[in-house]
């Protein structure tokens, strides 16, 4: 499984869900996670980012943790970035 980090603090990428809750978007496929990771590039996302290849137990303590959700992106699903004007 792949998560995106950001590059220099290794945060975890996670957006808000629409009851407003942080959740942590978790890869399958190491190239939806790229193109994921491009999609948000061409939205202006300000921050640079890189995969990091997890396993989904920890992703599932951490959120936990932090009081994070997560969802898991199959290989056959499709996910862009919501773009906020």
């Amino acid at each position: 499984m792949f998560v995106l980090t950001e590059v220099g603090t290794g945060g975890v990428y996670a957006c808000t869900n629409k009851e407003k809750q942080k959740t942590v978007t978790v890869f399958e496929n190491e190239d939806d996670a790229e193109r994921y990771a491009i999609l948000l590039e061409a939205t202006d996302y300000h921050k640079e980012l890189e995969l990091m290849e997890v396993d989904p137990d920890i992703i599932a303590m951490n959120c936990v943790n932090y009081n994070y959700k997560f969802t898991i992106i199959k290989s056959n699903e499709l996910i862009v970035p919501i773009i906020k004007e």
